[in-house]
């Protein structure tokens, strides 16, 4: 950018500031005074970009005024450069994908993981938009992962591709007072869930001393809080890596009391909870 400036000693900023109210450079992440690279005992007011006149014709009469009787006219110019750190990824994104491709505008965040799901025509410039999201939301963000392909295994878990990052996708969430472990690529988890996940806990499972059935409870976004308000849970899953880490998330709040973790499949852990005799036990966690 080629802006107009005033140079003026560092005591003075401030009420030169006063006299340039509304006209000084307005870009996010960016300072309209800097240190004067000819002088670094003086600073730069950079002016407003509609401000091109080194004269100061272009803005209004009394400010001119004021700068005049101040001795800071005429301006000089000032080159600032707008480098890559500035830009947004999705300003980047725009204008190094082909034109006319839809650039992604959104993720969902589990932890440092950042999973998107990419338009088939986007695949061929996956790395490049892993690398731009992760250089842009680092150091929340160190892994980019893009789903592959349709659900097709038992325990409706995505296959996920890292395309720019650590290649780890264990990690952690924190949801309506609650800490949850879990291994994105091993468990079914949504973020997206959270405001559902709080409202149902709140109206159904708040009475201390209720006892809660959760026949697919994933790693415990429903088991977990309403053991940390007082029910007792009794959670399932056919999944043995979301019991897993359902257990570890449950001593990790301090309910493990309260949580009795179960891994079969939905009929042989309702059996079990009614007390009926049979004899699908374990056999029967491969079952639907």
């Amino acid at each position: 950018l080629e802006l107009q400036a005033i140079r003026v000693s560092k005591d003075k900023c401030q009420n030169v500031m006063k006299i340039l109210k509304g006209k000084c450079l307005d870009r996010p992440r960016m300072k309209s005074v800097v240190v004067d690279p000819a002088d670094g005992g003086s600073r730069l007011i950079l002016l407003h970009e509609s401000v091109q006149c080194s004269t100061g014709e272009d803005l209004p009469a009394d400010t001119l005024a004021k700068l005049k009787e101040a001795g800071l006219t005429p301006f000089i110019t000032h080159q600032l450069k707008l480098e890559y750190e500035y830009f947004t990824a999705e300003q980047i994104l725009k204008q190094i994908l082909p034109a006319g491709v839809e650039v992604p505008g959104s993720f969902e965040t589990i932890g440092h993981v950042a999973h998107l799901n990419l338009r088939e025509e986007l695949l061929p410039y996956k790395r490049v938009i892993g690398k731009v999201l992760l250089d842009k939301n680092s150091p929340r963000i160190r892994t980019i992962v893009n789903k592959v392909g349709t659900i097709e295994n038992t325990f409706r878990v995505p296959e996920f591709e890292v395309i720019a990052g650590e290649s780890s996708l264990e990690t952690e969430v924190k949801q309506h007072g609650a800490i949850f472990k879990l291994d994105f690529g091993l468990v079914y988890w949504n973020s997206r869930l959270e405001k559902e996940h709080a409202r149902l806990v709140d109206k159904y499972l708040a009475k201390k001393g209720t006892v809660v059935c959760d026949m697919m409870a994933g790693i415990g976004p429903f088991a977990v809080p309403a053991a940390i308000k007082g029910c007792q849970v009794y959670a399932n899953d056919l999944n043995p890596d979301s019991t897993k880490y359902l257990a570890i998330n449950a001593k990790v709040n301090k309910v493990d009391s309260r949580i009795h973790v179960y891994t079969m499949c939905g009929r042989a852990f309702v059996r079990h909870l009614l007390g009926c005799s049979t004899n699908e036990g374990a056999g029967a966690a491969g079952s639907t």
